[in-house]
């Protein structure tokens, strides 16, 4: 009998009854709650729906994760907003506001609803399952026995782990030698066995096994029952298998032969076992696989040969209760483990007094079944009168029992309404369970849905809708219905257009050999991606890959794009396809933990060889630390620190620093100096997967400062954790999981599993012909809904389990291709599984798409394709097909006039794709503009002068004769000291203090026999007059400068080098004589860090502090070697764009601004060059033309 629906519009729904709104992908089921909580909250309809107007911490709102509690919050509180903007109008342009607002009678009363509503929006009962159980369960903690709130736990793994490790001891270390053999065949280790049990440690499925276990029963006795019961059968065999041998042959010449069983294959398996049979003492509980055929043989000849009477043969009776009935070590201490890990569990999280996730479910069930259940539920019925669970398909049984006790009988005060769609259920490995969902159904007598599909193109609306009409039960479970959705007419104009053409909703890319491996068929279709992909972006270049919508045409982008897979190992598949034609992807479903990665590693190398400075007398700790990526130390510097002395100290100097800096100002900062001592940016940025790789160090460098914020004893306490967590990362806990690497305009490579809810323009399944077969027992009975795991996996029991894996996988690819706007491509193929010969039926049929496709029928590659025909015929154009193999011509590319078309797909693993296509949109900075090969990690401040000349020195003055400026110490560290000195110097005190410059040369191992000539050089640059004028720093106080001052220039156009060279060299001196610039061009965002910035007599000046060195003496710091210098290094390009940065800036902040008026220039202060005697010599000053600043902003805005 078929489940009715009424088509629902969510205007007039009654509201005064429980029911179901069950409806299709794209059709507007989040709309639809939408449009529900507005009325709740305004009262509409009051004549036939809910009696009063609601607040929102009046409705409760469910759903099954954080992120959609968010999303839904931030939805309602949107559309509160719109719809109070159009009561206060009177009018709304939008169908849904103006739909309310014609049964809104009072639109001043509901806009003061509304903006009461708007207001309190943060305090919304919007709630995941947990979070709504966590409150009930404090409200009623008095009654329920906790006065003690319980702490919640987040994560249960690590103390699952340390339950293992228990059950582990406590059973298995005494166990004689033959069993623990037995045990460590099965499981290495606890947490081999903990990763088998955990599916089962949550779930409620009732345990089906041949031997329970009986009371007080251990795991000897277990054995002991086993290893009898085997030498009873070898008993029995040695006495009769001679006489019975003869019987067994003839039997099998007459009547078995047919099944193919000859006594050849009977001769040598009988010996096999009566040599076993014959081996003594039995110490182990295998049974030889070759009883199976004479088992199978004696059972069918004992069907077969009832003359003989073979089924009263003791042998018979034998292996039919060793393999029928069997008695199975492994099988005990599974359940064993299972009931002794639980109670072990509650007991450590009672003494701990914690509570996990699925605690809080089974604890307020526990309470709603109790003498205070009724109480509880009308408290929660009056508190919430309404209830709405949104993705009601991802429910599980103690979900619904709590809601079914709250809510399950509809009354004037409460109602419930259950909103989702059987066919998205995807999520049973997290526990949902689509069976509770199906008998909920029941118990709901109203059902709506909707049939209108919002979201994809007409053509592959058509297209989802005729291969999920392929059979009458496409779900496999008859209560699982597709009902054919129909597009928008908002839609009708959606297509996606290549080489002026239109193309088919829905590609089926087949691969056209009689049969394929899995192995090969992941590489070609990876392989067939990548290529496509590669030619579309080609075609988009040229404007000839794009959508058509309403709007008028739309460029194909990288973004558009997202490559669907089941797991981490086919996006790896896929990434290196894509990399080897120049692609660039991110992977949006690594859930890995940094402490995974060879960084996390490397890390902990240099960090050991950190803090074992004076233990490691060998030097061993840096030598290994030396090797590491992250340093980039190449074979001569290992060999020189090896048998060099100089080399060798020099290294033990530089980590004697870090450790210094470590103890002094903690891991951060060491770790900074690390990285740009070392240029380790730079030197990741420029390898392959260098942006993952910093990435990934930043990330381990913000976790290693978290944990070294808490009360950790010392840096080796820090050391020890991160080795710790190296050996057993969490990825569980979210702080641990990898980074976003980039949010560039990239292709997206996401599972299946958290696409939904999402879409794309453009969506491809590479491996959707993949399955993986259970193995393990674990399913429904059909007729109750209850929940079983059959330990003993009988084949009836797997059967039924590998149906629910078929049935999960269809709704997982009606997820799939449902993401769809404009077009979808589907891998396919007729795959072989295992190591079978690939001749004949394939598996094709046992996959979600070939199940539909092939109609549940087994066929080879002919029947596939005449499948296929039918399939394209029956869709009408929507469903195209493209033929794959080694040899496929693949999309032509682009062809411009006079050129022939290349193909770059032949051969698809050897040629690479080298287009001009890249991501335009970045954020960059002056550094990034003026050395394009060096990092963007380098902001435009030049905390490390990487173009000061010199390396850096040893900081000692064993050679130098004179204390000056100009014998100052050289390279990155001392640009990195004084820019620290100025930024943190008060400029009004012209005596600098001595304490405060000993300890800053201390954090940077300098000398301290510079700290007078210091005091006496600082004093002379913050005292020497900037223009000529009493102007100076130091009569700048705090209160009207800006110290390190950051800003993030917007870059609404596309810039190119040549262009802004072209400009920056008509208006300015110094960039007529500089090099062309030559940077790819840019848009986005400019960021930068200007050193000082301070107001004058109501004007605003920017300053930078130079340490370049430019000779011996103050000589050499003439007007012309200054603006040497500037030209050399391009500094005119960054005081432009500092120019630029702050003019934007005083622009919107000051009343009347006028650059004329209110800019008053830039200082480049040589710091070096500064001599009482000879003022303003090393100051370089400049105001850009205001013509120059205009043009330069409307070039990156418009």
């Amino acid at each position: 009998m078929s489940i009715r629906y009424n088509i629902i519009n969510p205007i007039t729904l009654p509201l005064k009854k429980n029911c179901l709104i069950e409806a299709s992908a794209g059709t507007g089921k989040t709309y639809t709650l939408v449009v529900i909580y507005l009325r709740l909250l305004l009262g509409l309809g009051q004549t036939c729906d809910y009696y009063r107007p609601l607040k929102v911490t009046e409705i409760l709102l469910v759903t099954f994760t954080e992120t959609t509690t968010k999303e839904l919050r931030s939805r309602i509180r949107d559309n509160i907003y719109r719809l109070r903007i159009s009561c206060y109008c009177g009018h709304s342009d939008d169908p849904l506001l103006a739909a309310l607002l014609s049964q809104i009678t009072n639109l001043k009363l509901a806009f003061n609803q509304l903006l009461m509503a708007e207001q309190q929006i943060d305090e919304a009962a919007i709630f995941t399952i947990h979070g709504f159980c966590q409150r009930m369960i404090n409200h009623s903690s008095i009654q329920s026995g906790l006065i003690f709130q319980p702490t919640l736990l987040t994560d249960e793994l690590n103390l699952l782990k340390q339950v293992s490790a228990d059950f582990w001891r406590r059973y298995f270390y005494q166990l004689p030698e033959n069993v623990a053999l037995i045990v460590q065949k099965h499981w290495t280790n606890p947490d081999n066995l903990l990763a088998e049990l955990l599916p089962y440690l949550y779930s409620e499925a009732i345990i089906i096994c041949s031997h329970p276990r009986e009371k007080n029963e251990s795991i000897i006795d277990r054995y002991i029952r086993i290893i009898d019961n085997i030498d009873a059968f070898k008993q029995q065999w040695c006495a009769i298998e001679q006489d019975l041998l003869p019987i067994i042959l003839n039997i099998n010449l007459i009547h078995l032969l047919k099944l193919g069983y000859s006594n050849k294959n009977i001769l040598y398996s009988w010996k096999k076992i009566s040599l076993w049979a014959a081996s003594r003492p039995t110490v182990d509980d295998e049974i030889p696989k070759e009883l199976e055929l004479i088992k199978y043989v004696v059972i069918q000849a004992s069907n077969i040969m009832q003359k003989h009477e073979l089924q009263h043969n003791l042998l018979y009776k034998a292996i039919e209760n060793l393999f029928l009935n069997p008695l199975s070590l492994r099988e005990f201490i599974v359940i064993l483990a299972i009931e002794e890990i639980r109670k072990y569990l509650a007991q450590e999280k009672q003494i701990r007094n914690e509570i996990g996730f699925n605690d809080l479910l089974i604890r307020f069930d526990s309470i709603l079944t109790s003498n205070i259940g009724n109480t509880v539920a009308k408290y929660v019925r009056s508190k919430y009168p309404i209830a709405i669970i949104d993705e009601f398909q991802d429910t599980d049984s103690k979900q619904y029992r709590i809601l079914s006790k709250i809510y399950g009988l509809a009354t004037k005060l409460s109602v419930l309404f259950l909103i989702g769609d059987p066919k998205q259920a995807i999520y049973s490995f997290r526990g949902a369970d689509i069976f509770t969902y199906m008998l909920a159904r029941k118990l709901v007598a109203d059902k709506y849905t909707l049939e209108t599909n919002w979201r994809s193109s007409p053509g592959m609306i058509n297209a989802v809708n005729k291969l999920f009409q392929c059979l009458p039960n496409p779900f496999i479970f008859s209560k699982i219905t597709f009902k054919p959705v129909v597009a928008a007419s908002c839609n009708a104009n959606l297509r996606f257009v290549l080489y002026n053409k239109h193309q088919p909703a829905m590609q089926l890319w087949l691969e056209t050999s009689n049969a394929v491996g899995v192995i090969d068929y992941n590489k070609i279709m990876a392989n067939q991606c990548a290529t496509t992909i590669s030619n579309w972006l080609i075609a988009a270049s040229a404007n000839l890959a794009f959508f058509e919508n309403n709007q008028g045409k739309k460029i194909l982008q990288a973004s558009d794009i997202a490559i669907l897979v089941r797991n981490r190992n086919e996006a790896v598949l896929i990434r290196d396809a894509l990399t080897l034609l120049s692609i660039s992807s991110v992977y949006l479903s690594n859930l890995d933990s940094v402490f995974k990665t060879t960084e996390a590693r490397e890390i902990l190398l240099i960090l050991e060889a950190v803090v074992s400075l004076e233990q490691d007398n060998k030097n061993n700790k840096i030598r290994c630390a030396l090797t590491t990526r992250l340093l980039g130390c190449n074979a001569e510097v290992i060999y020189k620190f090896n048998f060099y002395e100089f080399h060798r100290k020099k290294w033990i100097t530089e980590f004697n620093f870090y450790r210094k800096i470590w103890l002094k100002h903690g891991i951060l900062p060491m770790l900074y100096h690390l990285i740009t001592r070392n240029h380790i940016a730079e030197l990741l940025l420029g390898s392959s997967g260098g942006e993952r790789s910093i990435t990934n160090v930043l990330h381990l460098c913000e976790l290693l400062q978290e944990e070294a914020s808490k009360n950790l004893d010392n840096e080796y306490a820090l050391v020890r954790w991160l080795s710790s967590n190296i050996r057993s990362p969490n990825e569980n806990e979210k702080n641990q999981q990898l980074w976003l690497e980039s949010d560039r305009n990239l292709v997206k490579i996401i599972t299946v599993h958290k696409s939904k809810g999402l879409e794309f323009p453009i969506v491809i399944l590479p491996f959707a012909s993949n399955f993986r077969k259970k193995k393990l027992s674990i399913f429904h009975d059909r007729k109750k809904y209850q929940y079983l795991f059959d330990i003993s996996n009988s084949p009836n029991s797997i059967k039924l389990a590998d149906e629910e894996r078929l049935a999960e996988d269809l709704r997982l690819l009606y997820v799939a291709v449902t993401r769809s706007i404009y077009h979808c491509c589907i891998s396919i193929a007729p795959i072989f599984h295992g190591n079978r010969k690939k001749i004949g039926t394939s598996d094709f049929h046992s996959s979600a798409i070939g199940f539909l496709i092939q109609q549940k029928q087994i066929g080879n590659a002919v029947f596939l394709r005449s499948k296929l025909e039918n399939l394209m015929d029956r869709a009408a154009g929507d469903i195209g097909l493209l033929e794959i193999n080694n040899n496929t011509k693949s999309l032509p590319v682009v062809q411009k006039e006079g050129q022939k078309y290349i193909d770059i797909a032949a051969p698809i693993s050897v040629r690479v794709y080298k287009s001009n296509y890249f991501d335009i949109w970045q954020i960059t900075s002056y550094t990034g503009l003026h050395k394009i090969k060096e990092s963007s990690i380098l902001d435009l401040h030049p905390n490390i002068d990487v173009e000061t000349a010199g390396d850096n020195q040893k900081f000692n003055n064993k050679e130098i004769k004179e204390l000056t400026p100009h014998t100052f110490p050289c390279g990155a560290l001392a640009g990195t000291f004084l820019h620290r000195l100025f930024e943190k110097i008060d400029f009004t005190t012209i005596q600098i203090d001595s304490t405060f410059l000993s300890t800053e040369l201390k954090n940077y191992n300098i000398d301290q026999c510079w700290l007078p000539m210091l005091k006496k050089w600082i004093k002379t640059i913050i005292t020497t007059s900037l223009n000529g004028t009493k102007l100076s720093l130091s009569m700048l106080d705090r209160s009207i400068l800006h110290v390190e001052w950051p800003f993030l220039l917007t870059v609404k156009n596309i810039v190119k080098a040549q262009e802004i060279d072209k400009l920056c060299k008509h208006y300015d001196k110094l960039s007529a004589l500089c090099p062309p610039l030559d940077f790819l061009p840019i848009k986005g965002m400019l960021k930068g860090v200007i050193d000082l910035v301070f107001c004058w007599k109501k004007r605003y000046y920017l300053l930078d502090y130079k340490s370049n060195w430019l000779g011996e003496a103050s000589s050499a710091y003439t007007k012309l070697s200054i603006e040497q210098a500037m030209i050399n290094n391009r500094y005119e390009l960054q005081y432009q764009l500092y120019t630029l940065a702050l003019h934007r800036y005083l622009r919107h902040r000051l009343l009347n601004y006028d650059y004329e008026i209110h800019f008053g220039g830039v200082f480049y202060l040589f710091v070096r060059g500064f001599d009482i005697d000879i003022p303003n010599k090393s100051i370089y000053i400049c105001r850009p033309d205001k013509n120059f600043i205009d043009r330069l902003d409307k070039m990156f805005n418009g």
